[in-house]
């Protein structure tokens, strides 16, 4: 077994490429702020806590090699949304500075905690193996 075939390891990766790529929508949002009619999008958020209960619930409860296998949620795109800030100037740009800017601090925050969990786990993978971290 490799580290990457672990359900936990799957889904901070997916968690990770989520933010990376609603940091770009964020990006552009920014900066269109001045584009007349522009209105700014994000992306749908993946319920990743449902997620992560069903992976672990995955391989635990089958006791059979002939049971069903649940899926883990693999394969999942990232929707993007129209999500309009609370106003708009009189060009019907709807894009506010600040509160697209509240959104990449969310993202950074949430990205710099999947990288230390991801980080945690690998050094813990590595002290299991018997090697140095």
């Amino acid at each position: 077994m490799t580290m990457g075939n672990l359900p936990l390891v799957g889904l901070l990766q997916q968690k990770m490429s989520w933010l990376s790529d609603r940091q770009s929508v964020l990006a552009v949002n920014i900066a269109n702020a001045s584009t007349p009619g522009y209105v700014p999008h994000d992306l749908r958020a993946n319920d990743f806590a449902s997620a992560l209960t069903d992976s672990m619930r995955g391989g635990m409860l089958t006791t059979n090699a002939m049971h069903i296998q649940p899926q883990a949620g693999a394969g999942r795109s990232y929707q993007a949304m129209v999500s309009p800030d609370s106003r708009s100037t009189p060009d019907g740009n709807s894009v506010v500075v600040e509160e697209q800017m509240l959104k990449v601090s969310e993202t950074q925050i949430g990205y710099a905690q999947a990288a230390g969990l991801y980080k945690k786990m690998t050094s813990m993978w590595r002290t299991a193996l018997g090697g140095s971290q």
